[in-house]
């Protein structure tokens, strides 16, 4: 997730003035299919305990808000680069803001795919 936050930064300042824009966003704990082994690796407690959290979580459709949101709200046109939760602006953790990373990132991802 850091990862993703610095690379949609990097993309939203290399592609300004172009009038194409880049999101990160959290889209919430969603009710998926991905916690269906959960007590198989993490054991039957854990199982429970997640089970419990059911009724708290997103469903697939409300998980997808923030994503849509930011496609298609005009209100976000021109915010490129930052990070939304719930359809709103939210600040990231401080590690996720440090100048520099993002350039790093970006960088090291062109080096380690073999595109510099």
């Amino acid at each position: 997730k850091l990862a993703n936050i610095l690379f949609t930064r990097e993309l939203a300042k290399r592609l300004r003035g172009t009038g194409v824009t880049a999101y990160s966003l959290h889209p919430g704990v969603i009710a998926t299919e991905l916690g269906r082994h959960v007590g198989d690796t993490m054991g039957q407690v854990f199982a429970f305990i997640f089970k419990l959290a059911m009724p708290f979580v997103k469903t697939p459709e409300s998980g997808a808000q923030t994503s849509i949101f930011c496609a298609v709200d005009e209100s976000v046109s021109e915010q490129s680069g930052l990070y939304y939760a719930d359809c709103a602006v939210t600040q990231p953790a401080a590690h996720a803001l440090r100048d520099g990373d993002p350039e790093r990132l970006w960088e090291l991802s062109e080096q380690l795919t073999g595109l510099k």
